[in-house]
């Protein structure tokens, strides 16, 4: 965590200014905040626009936690998948 920023997240070293990315799909309003994007921002994530992180900052100013609160979900996810493949377990379905 980059505790120099307040919640402990920070933007990319690298912001390429770029009006609409190649992963962006023609018919996504890149105006408008995605929660699955605010979640990525929120990850340290390269896959946001200046709406989403505008969404996030206004979040993190009522909820400060919400960045480390995000990680610690997406740490969880990776340690049940690892346990559960270990166990056997072949095929996952992620539902967003």
């Amino acid at each position: 965590m980059d505790l120099t920023h307040p919640g402990g997240y920070r933007e990319p070293d690298r912001v390429r200014t770029v009006e609409r990315p190649d992963w962006a799909p023609a018919g996504i309003d890149l105006d408008r905040p995605s929660a699955a994007r605010v979640y990525d921002f929120y990850l340290g994530g390269f896959h946001n626009f200046a709406a989403d992180r505008e969404m996030g900052r206004r979040a993190v100013e009522m909820w400060p936690e919400l960045p480390e609160i995000m990680k610690a979900n997406r740490a969880f996810l990776r340690r049940a998948v690892r346990y559960l493949a270990a166990a056997g377990v072949r095929q996952f379905l992620d539902i967003g």
